[in-house]
């Protein structure tokens, strides 16, 4: 994943679909890479965008 002047991603994100799929990129990349992401993360913007709080459970097996 390379960073730009916007953040992690190097295209931007217009729909929710393109969000899910970022997600999903960026949480299997960091379990790959041995980074448990389980837990709250805060992310601060400054006056660019609102503060968030994401929380990330990993989920029980569905088989």
């Amino acid at each position: 994943m390379t960073t730009d002047q916007n953040g992690p991603c190097d295209s931007s994100i217009t729909t929710e679909e393109e969000l899910d799929t970022a997600i999903k990129v960026l949480l299997s990349d960091a379990h790959e890479n041995g980074i448990d992401p389980e837990g709250s993360w805060v992310v601060q913007n400054g006056s660019a965008a609102p503060d968030w709080e994401v929380q990330v459970f990993e989920l029980a097996n569905r088989e």
